[in-house]
């Protein structure tokens, strides 16, 4: 929201605390402060976020190609916009032609991207000009009063609307933003996307935001209404750069993902299964003005049905000198929304001369008995019960011997400690808040087969309590033997039946996949 740039120091905290690999420095900033108010309906404790924001301004200028040739080399009329990603020219598109702005108090508001497609509408907004005392980013009291700004939450509360806008249609139609989580970008605060069928006569509309986000609640102007006027993509254009489609196997080295241990016969309930064979394919590439941008994809065979996603850690490029040269990736760690057989994109900011070489090294497979598609099991068959008693004290030890088989894993939960934040703090932790309010709960000792390099997320189930985990659960699975440690809000440690539910196992691929690509 302002023009202060944050140091490099405090960059690289942002980039350990939430652990997302390749990503774009600056996506990295962004991605920490909606994860404060993200609207994308996602597990909170699967990362640690912050109770206060960042602020970003994003320069879109719209360029539509007029290129009828385009259509037959590339078989579908699809382009690429920056800050955007793809977009596919279905015969129906409308776009702001250029950016809209209104200032008042000081404080402008930059609407710079509107796309209106066959059933949903994508706007681009941004702020500049609000104090840095009014500014969750630099305000001083945002991490001990989120809620003094517009959508700031605290850890463990639901999703708070009010910095969500609105668009009204001239016949009075309202639309609200989309809160399924079937649009990735719609996590930002300031990207929002509506699930709507517009009709193809509407050229009209008008933004409607009643605070902006990440702002301090009655210090900033509010209830903004900004007129916006779409222009017609006329068919036989694309809207962006050009795509090149490539769908070009990669070559695959080093051995696939561990096989399915075998378990004892009293723990399993289906036979151990083989490993599944990973593809990954390059898909497209489009070569923009600063770079080149490329699009990969994960396929499996013989896929497990608890078999989510697959999610590249270690993204390299190789130019013709063998350089090694790092792309940014252009996504948020968020498997549940990169399902198998979906695409990652990248960016090189860079344009080698002559062939380049993409390399992935290590993939996290993903395994989820909850929400596979059908479903694995039923949430009474993932939960399992302790008893802490009615006087828990620190370090207090029970043992569990709680077993679970996901996908053949056997996943073996061996015992519960009372533990508190002391245990967990870091400096980064610290720097983002520090406990906000949740000082006590439970260390799980939870172990798998000594092949196996694994990572699980699990949850306290409680009407009572407010629970999660600080940590996250981003970093690249290291060992067969972890610690999850659920910190619940309050002065005391939760007393009596806990209900603890195990949610995901994430297992590591120690593979490298490579693909080469001639301009």
């Amino acid at each position: 929201m302002s023009d202060l740039q944050p140091s490099p120091e405090f960059e690289e905290q942002i980039r350990k605390a939430m652990n997302v690999p390749d990503a774009n420095p600056e996506f990295v900033k962004k991605l920490h402060n909606e994860l404060v108010r993200g609207p994308v309906k996602m597990k909170s404790r699967s990362m640690f976020r912050p109770a206060w924001g960042l602020a970003f301004v994003l320069a879109l200028a719209v360029l539509v190609v007029s290129v009828p040739g385009v259509a037959a080399a590339f078989g579908k009329l699809l382009g690429y916009q920056p800050d955007v990603g793809l977009v596919e020219n279905t015969g129906d598109l409308r776009i702001l032609n250029e950016p809209i702005s209104m200032t008042r108090e000081g404080v402008t508001l930059t609407i710079s991207y509107v796309l209106v497609d066959k059933d949903h509408v994508e706007v681009i907004y941004a702020a500049q000009g609000i104090p840095a005392q009014n500014d969750s980013w630099q305000a001083s009291d945002s991490a001990t009063n989120p809620k003094a700004f517009c959508g700031g939450v605290e850890v463990g509360d639901t999703y708070n609307k009010e910095g969500d806008p609105i668009l009204k249609l001239s016949d009075g139609t309202l639309l609200e933003r989309d809160l399924t989580g079937k649009y990735p970008q719609n996590v930002f605060a300031m990207k929002p996307v509506y699930e709507a069928k517009i009709p193809a006569n509407v050229l009209e509309m008008t933004f409607l935001l009643k605070c902006i986000p990440n702002a301090r609640l009655g210090a900033v102007p509010e209830n903004w209404e900004v007129p916006i006027k779409l222009t017609r993509v006329p068919a036989g254009t694309v809207v962006g750069a050009p795509v090149i489609e490539v769908e070009q196997t990669a070559i695959v080295s080093t051995t696939e993902m561990p096989a399915s241990p075998s378990v004892a016969a009293s723990s399993t309930k289906s036979p151990a299964l083989p490993a599944p064979v990973v593809n990954m394919t390059l898909d497209k590439v489009v070569p923009i003005d600063s770079g080149l941008v490329f699009y990969i994809r994960f396929d499996v065979e013989n896929k497990n049905p608890s078999l989510i996603s697959i999610m590249p850690t270690d993204v390299y490029v190789l130019d013709a000198n063998g350089e090694k040269i790092r792309p940014y990736g252009n996504f948020m760690w968020q498997p549940s929304e990169h399902r198998v057989g979906s695409e990652f994109e990248y960016t090189l900011q860079s344009k080698p001369a002559g062939p380049v070489t993409l390399v992935v090294e290590k993939a996290v497979a993903v395994y989820d008995t909850l929400s596979s598609d059908p479903l694995q099991a039923t949430p009474k068959e993932m939960n399992f019960t302790f008893n802490a008693g009615d006087n828990p004290q620190y370090n207090q030890t029970w043992s569990l011997d709680q077993e679970f088989q996901i996908a053949g894993y056997p996943i073996k939960i061996t015992s519960v400690r009372a533990a508190n934040y002391d245990d967990i703090k870091t400096p980064e932790l610290e720097s983002f808040g520090g406990s906000q309010g949740f000082e006590h709960g439970y260390d799980f000792l939870v172990e798998t087969d000594p092949s196996v390099k694994f990572q699980v997320l699990m949850d306290i189930m409680s009407e009572t309590y407010v629970c999660t985990n600080l940590i996250g659960h981003l970093t690249e699975p290291d060992s067969s033997s972890l610690h999850d440690v659920e910190l619940c809000r309050g002065d005391t440690y939760p007393k009596g039946e806990m209900l603890v539910r195990f949610l995901q196992l994430s297992v590591l691929m120690d593979n490298t996949w490579q693909v080469t690509w001639t301009p």
